[in-house]
């Protein structure tokens, strides 16, 4: 067979889809869509911050050169020895200030982009665990109608999708969950962060979990035990969500092919190979 013939052949002959792949391919799509927006996003806000660290790198520089001038003027004025001269001519100049005004604008450029930093990851992480019960719902109510179950998702406690997921999964499909128990329960740290953000302005009053979450996460998050407040300090955070998600969405998608009796590969090596004897 020519490659015309091959290329002929799949194009008359579509793949015959599962009716869940369209979801999972939509959450992988939307997945990879905050993903790019988060780096295009952080690449735009490091680019910001150097240019004011610089800027004000640039005018201390300005200041200290003709403040040491000033100086020099000032001090010629007094004895080499005279003390009092020196302490004259720095006052007059402002060169003991500068410094000090310098690192302080220095320290109000640091706080404002990681307060912006920790509000935007906030926002992702809120997005995406928002996301992630939406297509969890979409997925389990899809699957009850697949496998012809009268016991729909509705009927298990809604308000802990993540919980109220492994059940049905577990109880009602009767789909092995082993696989997916470790990827829960690193979700439900996530949902435990979400809770906090979304209901309590980030302040965590269940310090224990939030500092063991906080420590889990150590060059990523930042939890003051004093004021209960936790901030995002790190893209690695998100990153680690990111990928949590879409490893957790595959092995799912793959538990529940094998109830299926494994349709979605038979169904991909059936359009691949079909032409083979």
């Amino acid at each position: 067979m020519n490659q015309f013939q091959y290329s002929f052949y799949h194009i008359f002959k579509e793949k015959v889809e599962n009716e869940l792949e369209p979801i999972f391919r939509e959450f992988k799509n939307q997945i990879d869509i905050y993903n790019r927006q988060f780096c295009l996003t952080l690449k735009s806000y490091k680019l910001e911050w150097t240019a004011e660290l610089n800027k004000n790198e640039e005018i201390y520089k300005s200041l200290k050169e003709k403040a040491e001038a000033d100086y020099k003027k000032a001090v010629e004025e007094f004895e080499a020895d005279d003390e009092s001269g020196h302490s004259y001519a720095m006052s007059e100049s402002g060169l003991d200030i500068i410094p000090h005004q310098y690192d302080a604008q220095k320290e109000e450029i640091n706080n404002e982009y990681n307060n912006f930093f920790d509000l935007y990851s906030k926002s992702i992480l809120i997005a995406l665990y928002s996301l992630t019960e939406s297509n969890l719902n979409r997925i389990m109510e899809l699957s009850s109608n697949v496998f012809v179950k009268k016991i729909k998702p509705s009927h298990f406690n809604t308000r802990d999708y993540l919980n109220s997921t492994l059940l049905y999964l577990d109880l009602v499909l009767e789909i092995e969950t082993t696989r997916l128990e470790p990827y829960i329960s690193q979700l439900k740290e996530i949902q435990f962060l979400r809770n906090g953000i979304v209901h309590n302005n980030s302040i965590f009053t269940e310090i224990g979990t939030a500092s063991n979450i906080a420590k889990k996460y150590n060059k990523s998050l930042k939890y003051d035990r004093k004021s209960m407040l936790l901030k995002i300090s790190s893209s690695n955070f998100v990153i680690i969500l990111f990928q949590l998600l879409k490893e957790f969405f595959e092995e799912l998608y793959w538990q529940i092919d094998i109830k299926q009796n494994s349709i979605i590969i038979r169904n991909g090596l059936i359009h691949w190979l079909g032409l083979l004897n």
